[in-house]
Parts: structure tokens; sequence; C-alpha cells
């Protein structure tokens, strides 16, 4: 592949003194001023089909070099990837801290001085206006002296990512049908995502998951200063269940991909504009575990489901066996369950679109 390099970031370090360290390419593009885009993927140790569809993704770009300049991280979270329990990967948890992997990036606007950023650049044409805030989120990123070993290697990612225009975040969900976390901002774009089920944030949502601290900056900019124009877009992609990879599968994966990336010029090729199933997030229900037990789930993910309809059955065992069917509260899509039939009283069992 011309123009692409390969580097080795070191992003952990373990008791013994060793180092883990994460793989990073770069693709140059050819075309000056194009689109450029980061994707990253097993952020979730357990989370790979990703890892897989971005293999496949520097395969086709060997061969179809970009317009516009890509880098790809396919494993950025090398302690989470590698922390086994027999055959099953805890890797969703930071073990030394005990949170969420994708919960621990740093927010860079926050460290902003508006007020003093407003004087200088409040009059400014948006090109102007929006490479001065990109050099000041850049400046906060490299002063940030991370807490922990989980907070140096987020902040290594986001120094990684923060001069691409786009970034697409892969992960899995439990057992799941693919589906994708879209600003609202960008949700005519991400039509272009080749993702049938699309839950669609509000611009002012944050969390500190990847997709947010890429995106949240920017909205906030626009917001402060009446600018309709927001020169970055993010998503997360669910990319089917956790634990499972399939090349046939990822094949379609890379095409969705692929298609985004065209229709924004960041690759050559035609565009197809798609229909997805569109879900605002707060349509997006959650139904938890009444009680412990045993569970059956009965509704296929992906087909309408009705208010009302039996979606689980679960058993319990007391004087004699008891099963207990719990009913979708919408009309909608499932879009994952549970990844075992065992659950523990409050456990989100299953999550459905409501629309």
């Amino acid at each position: 592949m011309e123009d692409s390099s390969l580097e080795r970031i070191p992003v952990l370090t373990l008791a013994s003194g060793d180092s883990l360290s994460i793989p990073v390419y770069t693709i140059k593009g050819s075309k000056p001023g194009a689109p450029s885009a980061y994707l990253q993927s097993a952020m979730h140790g357990s989370e790979v089909q990703g890892s897989l569809v971005l293999a496949l993704l520097l395969d086709y770009l060997a061969k179809h070099p970009p317009l516009g300049d890509i880098r790809i991280v396919p494993n950025c979270n090398p302690l989470g990837l590698s922390n086994k329990r027999g055959e099953y990967t805890d890797g969703r948890f930071d073990p030394v801290r005990g949170d969420n992997w994708n919960r621990k990036y740093f927010l860079p606007s926050s460290e902003l001085d508006w007020e003093d950023f407003f004087k200088k650049h409040k009059k400014s044409p948006d090109a102007e206006l929006f490479k001065a805030f990109r050099k000041e989120l850049k400046s906060a990123l490299e002063k940030r002296e991370p807490r922990s070993s989980g907070d140096r290697m987020a902040v290594a990612l986001q120094r990684l990512s923060i001069d691409y225009d786009i970034c697409l975040d892969l992960h899995c969900a439990n057992r799941s049908v693919r589906h994708a976390y879209v600003p609202h901002y960008a949700k005519e774009d991400a039509r272009y995502l080749g993702i049938k089920f699309q839950l669609v944030m509000p611009d002012d949502k944050f969390g500190g998951a990847m997709d947010e601290v890429f995106f949240a900056p920017w909205t906030e900019l626009a917001r402060r200063t009446g600018r309709k124009s927001i020169p970055v877009q993010s998503f997360t992609v669910e990319l089917g269940s956790h634990e499972e990879v399939s090349t046939r599968d990822g094949k379609e994966d890379l095409e969705s991909i692929l298609n985004y990336l065209r229709h924004r010029g960041v690759v050559k090729g035609k565009a197809r504009k798609l229909q997805p199933v569109a879900c605002p997030l707060k349509n997006y229900h959650v139904i938890s575990a009444p009680k412990g037990g045993i569970v059956e789930f009965v509704a296929p993910l992906g087909k309408r489901v009705k208010r009302g309809q039996v979606v689980m059955r679960m058993l319990n065992f007391g004087t004699k066996p008891k099963f207990t069917e719990l009913k979708s509260p919408v009309s909608g899509f499932p879009i994952l369950h549970h990844s075992s039939a065992i659950a523990n009283e409050g456990a989100e069992l299953f999550k459905i679109a409501g629309v």
C-alpha cells in the first residue's frame, strides 16, 4: 500500500514492567482537502467483529487507495482483549478501577476558556474558526495528565483521532442485530451507513463514550456561536453479537462502512442512500429482570413486536417451578438481549426500539 505506515503505540505498563501497545495504521489520501476518517475497534475485549472488518478494510485500501487520510486502530485495547476467564472475555471493564473502558475519555472542550476564545474568533469565518478550535482541543489533550493507566490509553486514542473529520467506533452488543448510535445533526448522512437500525441521540448528549467526546465539543461550539455547520461526524456502530466473528458478515459490514466513506468523499465510488429504522434514544426501552431466574428469549431480534406481546419467559423454582411471561412495553423492534439465559435481578434483559 503506497503512502501507508504502521506504528505501535505503548498504552499500558504491566506490573512486570512489560508494556502493551496498539497497532496504528495510517494511510495517506491522494486528494488534498478530502475528508479524513479515523476507525477503531475492540475497546471492549469481547467485541471483535470490528477488528475483522478493519482487517478487510486494510486489504481493500491496499488495492483501492483512498482520497482522504484514513487511520485504523483495529485492537485499541490490548488489556481488554486479553482479559479472559476460561472461555469468556471479561473485557468490558477496567480490572484496576472497575469502570467501563468506553467511559474513560476526556472532554477537551471542558478546559477551554470560551470567553477568551470568542474574543479572538467570534467574527472569524467558519474555516478559520474551526482550525483555531481544533488547535485548542489538541492543546487540551496534550496537557491532559491521566489519573490511571486506563485514562492514559483513552487519551492516547483521542490524540490519535483528533485531527480527523470522521470517527467510527466499532463495537458489538450482547446478542444483537447491527445498529448504530447517531447524533441528531448527522442523521441524514447516517442513512448511508448501511445499518438498518439507528438510535438517534440528542446533540448535547455526553456520557463519556468515544463517539460523544469526538462530536460533543463541536456541537457545543455550534450552540455557543450560532453556527449551523458542524465539520465532524462520529458514530458508534454495533456489529452484531460479542464473542463472535464472521467473515461472511464482515464483508457486508465492510460494504456498509465503505458506502458511508464513499458518500463523504473519503474513498472513491458511488454511494447508495438507504432508509434505516430510526429511533430517538428516548424511545429505546429496556426490560429489566424483575427477579433472578432462567430466561428464554422468545421474540426474534430485528423483527417487529407489538405492545403487550410476550418477548421472554422466566423460570423460577419455589414450591414448584413457575414460569413468568415478560411483555414488551411498546411496539417496535427488539435490538438486543442478555448474553446469558441466567439473569440476576435487575439485569437488562431486552432492549427494544420503540418506533
